[in-house]
């Protein structure tokens, strides 16, 4: 892990995230144990949470999971792009809080954690996915090429092919790591 003051970083972890979500309790369960954790080191906490389309402020898939609540003093930002960096106040927290390196997690592994992971990278912060901390939905999904080809892709070969490109993707000056729950510290 980087030497740099570290942010936990809790992507979407909302009820139309993880309805269908493979391994929707295990990545749960591990998503408490990392939050607890970084509690417990006075490391920070910050909660990303979707607010457009289906996730309309107040809603049911709005909500974030009841096992994974953010506390009163952690910050939440509601974000309106698959990118939480995007028209949001996240890059101005994260620098108010002297951070430098962030480990991320939850949902989904197609969308918000793929290009947020990626901006992180960019923005210059070390980053650590968190490689079974985050999930997508259960699928197998058609997906179309340009030329029309159909490409069935599933909610366990997304989340190995996330975790294969983010660890495979360096940037000059920041550190890219792809690491198991057990293997998170924040000390």
């Amino acid at each position: 892990m980087s030497e740099k003051k570290t942010a936990l970083v809790v992507v979407d972890v909302q009820h139309g995230n993880t309805a269908e979500a493979w391994d929707r309790d295990g990545v749960v369960t591990r998503i408490a144990d990392l939050i607890a954790r970084a509690q417990a080191a006075g490391t920070p906490v910050i909660w990303i949470q979707h607010e457009s389309g289906p996730f309309v402020p107040g809603s049911d898939p709005w909500q974030i999971v009841e096992a994974v609540r953010p506390g009163d003093d952690e910050t939440v930002i509601g974000k309106q792009h698959l990118d939480a960096f995007a028209g949001t106040s996240l890059r101005a927290e994260l620098d108010a809080l002297g951070v430098g390196a962030l480990v991320i997690c939850g949902a989904a592994t197609d969308a918000c954690i793929r290009t947020t992971t990626m901006r992180a990278l960019v923005e210059g912060y070390d980053t650590t996915l968190v490689s079974d901390g985050h999930t997508t939905d259960e699928g197998p999904w058609d997906l179309p090429l340009p030329t029309g080809e159909m490409v069935p892709v599933g909610a366990r070969e997304m989340i190995a092919y996330t975790n294969f490109f983010i660890e495979d993707t360096t940037y000059p000056g920041v550190t890219t790591a792809v690491l198991p729950t057990t293997e998170i510290s924040f000390s």
